[in-house]
């Protein structure tokens, strides 16, 4: 088996480096990265910090302000709805400049849609009662 050359080993550590910074999430929502990394990073990477960070929150509010509890985590959610469809228009824009078979990009396309509508409509009902 053959190992991978250093140089490529950097190259790929210097890439994941860029990963969720200013000038990542300024690609991701304009497009500029593949619909692949758009869809699965933009909607689930990101994710990853958001869970562990909304079950402390969770938890926090549970024990100091439990009747504040629902609003807050609802508008949270919502502003991930809107963060979603941020996402949906870059992945809209990737699936549009990059050739190939669409049919999966646009399966992908349509789940942010409903997940960011999904989301926004919760939040909305939860708040608004």
């Amino acid at each position: 088996m053959l190992d991978t050359p250093q140089s490529e080993l950097d190259a790929i550590n210097a890439e994941r480096a860029k990963f969720f910074t200013r000038e990542w999430f300024a690609r991701l929502f304009s497009g500029r990265l593949t619909p692949g990394d758009t869809f699965w990073l933009g909607n689930y990477g990101t994710l990853l910090w958001v869970v562990p960070a909304l079950m402390l929150l969770a938890m926090v509010l549970a024990i100091v302000a439990q009747s504040s509890m629902v609003p807050i985590l609802a508008g949270i959610g919502m502003v991930i709805g809107l963060f979603r469809l941020a996402v949906l228009r870059g992945l809209v824009i990737a699936t549009l400049r990059t050739p190939g078979p669409k049919g999966w990009r646009w399966v992908g396309a349509l789940w942010t849609l409903v997940e960011g509508l999904v989301l926004l409509a919760y939040g909305w009902m939860k708040i608004t009662g």
